[in-house]
């Protein structure tokens, strides 16, 4: 009896989490309200200029991705004077749930529960707006010898991780990150190979009617990267050397 009643009150539980993020799913889709996204930056490194730099952070450290958003926005017909409103939390100090190394379905799911649990344990810090989209950003020390861990966000959920360098310097770089993965939210897929990091042609191509096609001289936002030649790629400096894609756009709800 004790079994079947734990059994309901989790299945409840999950219904209504999926009622209420279908609804907000629906109306981010709409694009008829500004989306509310929270920062909160996961500080597990002692380095004292991460610190210094995280404690720094305020909304309008984040204002270009939302003029970004905007300024796409209305090259399909959208006039959006403010798509997205960012407020920034006090930094956490415990780090979500490593991401699995496999994108096995079953693994990945896994994963999304735990990252639920210990979002709802360690995000709720109060005077904060109800947001859309929580965006946990890892800020870690400048070390060229070693890549940071992979960005994910969880397309038709309500969060993503997202490992960045704490440093002024490398400001620019984070906002491409966290726009990417916010568009992930909003239903935008990966458009280059996993491997290599090649953006695909056409869709991961900033202008995939350039004729000849490369070089390109900007990158699609969900291609990642600036496609110099069918099999090589730089980084983009900053925002504005990007642009959302027909496909993209398509995903999201702009076509």
């Amino acid at each position: 009896m004790f079994k079947f009643l734990r059994i309901t009150i989790l299945l409840t539980v999950l219904l209504v989490v999926a009622g209420s993020q279908w609804l907000t799913t629906k109306r981010m889709a709409n694009w008829d309200k500004p989306l509310w996204v929270t920062i909160y930056p996961v500080l597990t490194n002692a380095d004292a200029g991460v610190r210094r730099y995280v404690h720094g952070l305020k909304p309008e450290s984040f204002r270009n991705v939302g003029l970004f958003i905007g300024q796409q926005a209305a090259r399909y017909g959208y006039q959006l004077d403010t798509p997205v409103v960012f407020q920034v939390a006090k930094p956490l100090t415990k780090s979500p749930p490593e991401l699995p190394v496999e994108n096995s379905g079953f693994k990945v799911v896994l994963w999304s529960l735990k990252m639920r649990w210990w979002a709802w344990k360690n995000a709720r810090e109060k005077g904060l707006a109800p947001s859309d989209v929580r965006m946990f950003v890892i800020y870690n020390k400048v070390d060229p010898d070693k890549l940071l861990e992979r960005s994910v966000g969880i397309k038709n959920a309500s969060y993503g991780v997202v490992n960045a360098v704490g440093s002024p310097h490398m400001a620019a770089r984070d906002r491409i990150v966290i726009s990417h993965e916010l568009l992930h939210i909003l239903g935008a897929t990966d458009k280059y190979d996993l491997r290599t990091g090649q953006p695909f042609a056409p869709a991961g191509l900033a202008n995939p009617e350039k004729q000849p096609l490369y070089p390109q001289h900007r990158a699609e936002i969900m291609g990642g990267r600036i496609a110099t030649s069918p099999q090589r790629w730089r980084r983009p400096p900053t925002l504005k050397s990007c642009v959302i894609g027909t496909r993209t756009a398509t995903e999201i709800g702009w076509l």
